[in-house]
């Protein structure tokens, strides 16, 4: 194998991804730790893995780009009224999207993640299956990645629960062994949402409806999401949930949790694994939130305004901005998109 890139952000996870390169790879690794906002932090941990291990470390600046395509992608969603997934969006067009471009220009030929999934080859399509460890599969976050990236991208972590990476971690003595995982959006940097969207969208008083009525104000329909229960702000006597949010009218519609049933959903600006064509191949499965199992498809329609799915089983509370990603068996990742 030619020149070996690994991308390690400082923590156990890419920390053990580097530490078996290094072992079965002897020669021309570079490790990697991208620059996206001010994660000096993870920086600083990631050079202290890559000296442990004496990897040679780089840092790729894409502090303009992630704003651009990231951060900018995210607060204009919540301006339009959408619950968006910036981590899916900087896996495709960032963490294995541009680094994957700048890295192959420079002549390597694989690049190892720590991300917990499986690459494979299905139907002579090169595809993405879901991790051994369940709990932690990061597909879903992968939906929207462009195929053309897998034959550079390696991920070594989707044979192994995440139990069994902390014990490599210490068994090899890393110097990320012991370091906590953050589950916030990274450039949050510890803040609240609600208090991070206020600094950037100026607070302005709305409605909240309910049945037609206006039952009480709210400073901003970007501080809520569509599911949301906690943190209304409301009382009608029983639980109510953000239905709808109408952004123009700065308008947050509140309904009973039977209203927030669907099972009809539609997918715009897709990207594929497979051929289209053969998306029913095999029983399709569809996700549409990382924490939320996937349901299987029972048929799917190509519109204009994209794909339209309808479930065996409803999903509650929907949101326009949420990625969707399909599933053949529910375990091998064939497309996705982003719902509208």
């Amino acid at each position: 194998m030619g020149k070996i890139a690994i991308l390690l952000s400082g923590g156990v996870d890419s920390s053990v991804v580097a530490y078996l390169v290094k072992r079965k790879y002897k020669t021309d690794i570079v490790a990697f730790t991208l620059l996206l906002y001010n994660n000096w932090d993870d920086i600083e941990s990631a050079k202290k893995v890559a000296d442990y291990l004496k990897i040679p470390h780089e840092v790729l600046d894409l502090r303009k780009p992630f704003k651009e395509r990231v951060f900018n992608y995210f607060l204009n969603s919540y301006k339009r009224g959408e619950t968006p997934n910036p981590c899916a969006i900087c896996n495709q067009e960032i963490k294995l999207g541009l680094a994957t471009e700048i890295l192959v220009s420079q002549g390597f030929e694989k690049i190892f993640t720590g991300h917990y999934v499986r690459k494979e080859s299905v139907d002579y399509f090169t595809v993405l299956k879901r991790g051994k460890d369940l709990k932690k599969d990061q597909s879903y976050f992968l939906a929207l990645l462009k195929p053309k990236y897998l034959q550079f991208l390696e991920f070594p972590l989707g044979v192994f629960t995440k139990e069994e990476v902390r014990k490599i971690a210490v068994e090899a003595g890393l110097p990320t062994r012991n370091r906590k995982e953050s589950q916030d959006i990274c450039f949050l940097e510890g803040k609240k949402l609600k208090e991070f969207l206020k600094s950037y969208i100026p607070p302005k008083a709305g409605k909240f409806i309910y049945k037609g009525i206006e039952i009480g104000t709210h400073e901003g329909y970007y501080s809520f999401t569509v599911g949301q229960r906690r943190g209304l702000g409301v009382r009608v006597g029983k639980p109510v949930y953000v239905k709808e949010i109408i952004a123009d009218k700065n308008l947050v519609v509140l309904g009973d949790k039977e209203e927030l049933l669907t099972n009809e959903v539609v997918l715009k600006k897709l990207n594929f694994f497979v051929d289209k064509d053969i998306l029913n191949k095999y029983p399709l499965w569809g996700q549409i939130r990382y924490r939320t199992p996937a349901v299987e498809v029972e048929d799917f329609l190509f519109t204009s305004k994209g794909l339209r799915l309808r479930f065996k089983n409803p999903f509650v509370g929907v949101a326009r901005g949420q990625i969707g990603a399909l599933y053949w068996n529910n375990e091998t990742l064939v497309a996705g998109g982003i719902v509208c």
